[in-house]
């Protein structure tokens, strides 16, 4: 048997699945807020105990890697970087922009998926139908809520937007050719995390990198503070 566990802890929201060769086992979300470390482990012995499985025969881990929020990407890549090292594992990291586009894949219109960056920004990545799936044109970037308005609009064609980007700036993003995810789209599922991540190979647990996009804010902050007194910018690591 083959059995994958996928983490997102990407977004706000704490999200586990584990899949078997027949589909998904246990699946669990968690509206956490800013709570990613303390939920976690207990949701990841959780979904093992309820499927039966015991951790020693997972076969892979998957987790989202951003963008999204700082310290929920860090628990949540540690954590897989740490069974895919003690049961000697492959990881494969997947981005939350895609995780979010993929549900709609057969919906035949373009997909923009759209992660709440906070300071007044999103990241975003816009997909166009294929005979595969979806198709990536225009690639992961973070811009104002305005900017991507413009985006879809310059398009010129029916777009799903979904994400808790799209939530948050739905007045700003709305128009005739936009339909506006719901509620249920606003983060990644870890179950659509686990589908992504079966038919791409693995990686050791030192090769998972986070795509953050942009930089902390608490970095930002510093690094303002630091211009305003004359001083130079903070050069510590990366937190929030």
């Amino acid at each position: 048997m083959t059995y994958l566990l996928s983490i997102d802890t990407a977004t706000p929201q704490v999200g586990v699945a584990l899949i078997g060769e027949a589909g998904p086992l246990a699946v669990v979300r968690i509206a956490g807020g800013r709570r990613h470390g303390e939920l976690l482990a207990p949701t990841i012995s959780w979904v093992l105990a309820t499927a039966g499985v015991r951790a020693s025969e997972l076969t892979k881990v998957a987790v989202d890697v951003g963008p999204g929020l700082f310290t929920g990407l860090r628990v949540g890549i540690a954590t897989a970087q740490a069974f895919s090292a003690a049961l000697g594992v492959p990881a494969v990291g997947v981005s939350s922009l895609e995780a979010l586009a993929h549900p709609q894949r057969r919906s035949h219109r373009r997909v923009a998926a759209v992660v709440d960056a906070r300071r007044h920004e999103v990241f975003r990545a816009i997909y166009a139908p294929a005979e595969a799936g979806l198709v990536e044109v225009v690639p992961a970037g973070v811009v104002t809520p305005a900017v991507l308005a413009e985006e879809l609009s310059a398009a010129g064609e029916p777009v799903i937007v979904v994400g808790d980007g799209a939530l948050r700036y739905s007045e700003l993003l709305a128009g005739p050719l936009v339909d506006l995810g719901g509620p249920l789209e606003a983060h990644p599922c870890p179950a659509v995390v686990a589908e992504l991540a079966v038919a791409r190979p693995g990686a050791a647990p030192g090769e998972l990198r986070a795509l953050y996009l942009r930089q902390a804010d608490v970095r930002i902050g510093w690094e303002q503070r630091g211009a305003a007194d004359g001083r130079p910018a903070a050069t510590g690591t990366e937190g929030g």
